[in-house]
Formats: C-alpha cells, structure tokens, sequence
C-alpha cells in the first residue's frame, strides 16, 4: 500500500518496493523475464499537484503521452490497435459507459463504475486490456476513481495509465459534477505489478541523484478520500475484530445515514466453521440467484458480435490448466452488455505462482454486514476451481472500494462469541 500526493513519490515508492521484494517470473509466452509483486495498490490524494511524468521517468515522453497516447482514451475507435481504453469504454459494449455513469451519480447513485473487460473474447486474447475496471465514487462535491489493473508495468506504464484515467475519465466524469474543483483521488490496485528485467538497469540509473519535487508543489485538493488502509490480520478471526475498530475509527460519513470505508486485507485461513455463509456460497458457485448465473451462465459477446453463453468458473479453471503463468484468469459477473452492474464482486483474479493459487477480488459499495458472505463466496469459488488439481491455494487479497454501513459501530461478537 503507498499513500502520496502525486505520481513522482508514487512511481519511485513501487519500483523500489518491486526491486526488493519482488519474485522472479517469466511471461506467459516464455519470452521475457520480470520481477513481480502481487496487487500494489496506490492512492494519489492530489495528482494534479505533480507532474504528468516522474521526474527521470523511464517511459514515454510528456509530449509523446499527451500527442499520442492520450488520444487513445479520448477517442471510441480502436484504429489498427487491438483495442484502446478509449474504444473499450465507448464502444466495445455498444455505449459509451462514461455517459451511463455520469447519468448513475447524477441520479442518486454514490458509486458507478465501467468494466473494460470483455470474458467472451478478453480470456483467451493474446492483448486483452490491462485496465479491467473504473470505479467512481461521488462523495459531496469530490469524484474519486478507483481503477483495477489485472496486469502493470510499473516502470514503463504505470504514469501513462493513470495520467489517461486521471486527464480522460475522471475529467469527463467530473464535468458534470464542478469540473477541476470536483476531481478527487486515483486509486490503482494492480494485481500483477512487475518490472521486466531489461529495465531494471535504466530504472536503477534514473533514480541515481533524482530527488523527488513533490513537496514543492502546491496542494490542490483539500478534501481526501478516506483510506484506503490495510487491515494487518491474515485470518477471520483476527480480520473482524481489526475490523470492529478500525471502521469506526477512519469510516467517513456518507450522506446522513451512511458512513464508508476503504479497505484492503490478505487472508491466508478461514479458521471460522460457518456453515450458513458455506451453504449460500455453494448455491451461488452452483449457479443460484442473480451472482450465480453471472458466475455460470453469463450471456455475453464476442469484439466479433457472436452471441456466446460462459461458465466463467470453468473458463477460469481451463485457463489455469493450459496456462498457469497467465494475467488472464479473470471472473468479472457484471455484464455491461446487458447494463448489469449490481453484482459483487466486480472482479476476481487467479494468478499461479510458486505453485499456488494466489487471488485477488475487488468489492465496490459494499455492505459490511455482508463481508463474510462475500469471503465465503470466495472461498468457495477457489476450492471449485482447484478441484482435482495439483495446486494449493494461496493468500487472497480483499478490497472493498469501499465498504458501507449504516452506523460507525461494527459489532461481530455475536460470530466471534
């Protein structure tokens, strides 16, 4: 997790952080090298304050971003690309979903968001979008965005993603709600962040003598978002109580009946037997409700226009057998073309290292009073996906973008005893 102002400290921060930390892995098709670190997620309260490029930034350049790379979130077409961000969010569903979500927070609504992520052509594509959600939050007279990125450079994309999300989407959002004065913070989670080893030596020089010029920079927005903060419990039993304290300590009021938070936690065990929260995640993994036919039979089409129906489960599980190293096992139960956007959770990533099975899923307007269903769900997706397999299941990363309730007190003790 790293907090900051702007993108220099931001960037710096997650490239050192990936340099010490992160493990070794080679790509899908074999062909390159990186280190990886799992589901860096980073809040810029004010990236307008900074620059639009890292100072020494290894990457694009300022001009070229903005005569280029730009463009091609501002425009509905995808030209000879595969796709482009700009296409995926106008076009590729038949809408442009920046309008929906405009009309969605100018109705009432707090949260709204835009799936980029196509599963009937995106799980099986050598280049599927590595922007698979855009979440906007409307709190008074800020519009925060919270982006999910399956797959990121971090040292040769991450500035141009969020420069993109930050001067295209969440401007054209915030037009309508107060313009500049509206813009919130940009919160990335980016469930594989990894540095491919041919940079790492210009990354490293680029550094040598750079300091960052962030604190000299005026602030511009007053009004921060509330968190996101890491819980540090990796298990059920430590997680609620961590919980119960920390919601009402740093939940932010919204509206007059509602308080919010944004939250993250690994969970390594559920060492809670809770047979009511098992018996309804089984219903819905075997297709029960709403949430279950978008898990097992999600009416969807191809970038092509055919009409195809997906066991997502079992495209993720096929996907793990045939490609273990993969960015692309994707479950995303939201069906823009259908305009069904009510379901939690939004996304759900597998990614397979080291011989496990390591998850990540990203919960958006979330009750509190529903959090253990959601990690049962889970669970119980996991166990059906590792079936009959040879691998063991990893930590899984939560986050709730954001989580809400009724009133600031939290009270499990009645499950805790």
């Amino acid at each position: 997790m790293i907090r900051t102002r702007n993108l220099d400290v931001a960037w710096r921060s997650c490239i050192n952080t990936i340099i010490e930390k992160g493990i070794k892995q080679i790509t899908e098709d074999k062909r390159q090298d990186t280190i990886e670190t799992f589901c860096a997620t980073i809040n810029i309260s004010d990236w307008q304050s900074g620059k639009l490029v890292p100072v020494n930034y290894v990457g694009l350049s300022e001009d070229t971003i903005l005569e280029n790379y730009i463009p091609q979130y501002l425009s509905s077409e995808k030209g000879e690309h595969i796709y482009t961000y700009g296409w995926a969010m106008r076009k590729r569903f038949m809408f442009n979903q920046l309008d929906f979500i405009k009309d969605q927070l100018s109705s009432g609504k707090s949260v709204a968001f835009a799936q980029l992520w196509n599963p009937a052509t995106d799980i099986t594509s050598t280049n599927p979008p590595c922007i698979n959600i855009v979440l906007f939050h409307k709190v008074n007279s800020k519009i925060h965005v919270t982006a999910y990125l399956r797959s990121n450079d971090m040292a040769r994309a991450y500035p141009d993603d969020v420069a993109g999300i930050h001067t295209v989407f969440l401007t054209e959002v915030s037009s309508r709600f107060g313009g500049k004065k509206a813009m919130g913070a940009v919160t990335t989670i980016s469930g594989s962040a990894h540095i491919y080893e041919t940079s790492i030596n210009e990354v490293k020089q680029s550094f040598f003598g750079s300091l960052s010029a962030s604190n000299s920079n005026p602030k511009i927005n007053e009004e921060s978002l509330a968190g996101p903060i890491l819980l540090r419990s990796h298990n059920l039993r430590g997680v609620l109580p961590e919980l119960k304290i920390k919601f009402p300590k740093y939940s932010k009021p919204q509206g007059k009946q509602n308080f919010y938070l944004y939250f993250g936690f690994k969970l390594e065990e559920i060492d809670l037997e809770l047979k009511e929260f098992e018996n309804q995640a089984e219903r819905i993994v075997n297709g029960e409700g709403d949430l279950g036919k978008g898990l097992r039979l999600y009416k969807s089409k191809t970038d092509e226009g055919e009409a195809v129906t997906i066991d997502q489960i079992k495209s993720a599980k096929r996907k793990l057998e045939e490609s273990n190293q993969s960015r692309r096992i994707i479950i995303t139960p939201n069906n823009p073309w259908e305009k069904r956007y009510d379901l939690n959770p939004l996304i759900i990533q597998f990614l397979l290292r080291q011989g496990c099975l390591f998850t990540s899923v990203l919960f958006a307007d979330y009750s509190i009073k529903r959090i253990l269903l959601g990690i049962y769900l889970i669970r119980a997706i996991q166990n059906e996906i590792l079936n009959r397999n040879k691998y063991r299941l990893g930590p899984t990363a939560f986050f709730f973008m954001p989580a809400n309730n009724d009133s600031r007190t939290v009270d499990f003790s009645d499950i805790l005893g």
